[in-house]
């Protein structure tokens, strides 16, 4: 039995997030000047985001209304767009600790990025 891509890729975030959490909360104890204690709440932002992008992707798709390279583009300039207002109103109201915040902020985004990208990549494969 084949499983829905869309529950597929959302159980696949979860588990990529819960991985992200044990590894944060572990690091935690080891760089705690280095890593934000919000990051809970960080990896929730990027939990959201990058799971309704798939899901806008995945819809627009299914409808026929675009192309997988113009959804894809605007899914990935809405998210950067959206990372970066809430950095920078992250960095403009907070002024201590913007270190261990942008490390933290960073390193989520990169690796939510290579997640994003590998499983699009595969599920643009697929629908080819």
């Amino acid at each position: 039995m084949q499983r829905n891509p869309l529950t597929s890729y959302i159980i696949k975030l979860s588990m990529f997030s819960i991985a992200i959490c044990f590894i944060g909360f572990i690091s935690l104890l080891f760089l705690k000047n280095y890593i934000s204690l919000n990051l809970p709440y960080y990896i929730l932002l990027f939990y959201l985001c990058t799971g309704l992008s798939f899901i806008f992707t995945y819809l627009s798709l299914k409808k026929k209304k675009m192309r997988f390279e113009n959804v894809f583009m605007i899914t990935k300039f809405g998210k950067l767009f959206i990372y970066i207002i809430v950095f920078l109103i992250i960095v403009l109201l907070k002024k201590e600790n913007l270190i261990p915040f942008t490390i933290t902020y960073l390193s989520l985004y990169v690796l939510y990025l290579i997640f994003d990208t590998i499983t699009i990549k595969n599920f643009s494969q697929k629908i080819k």
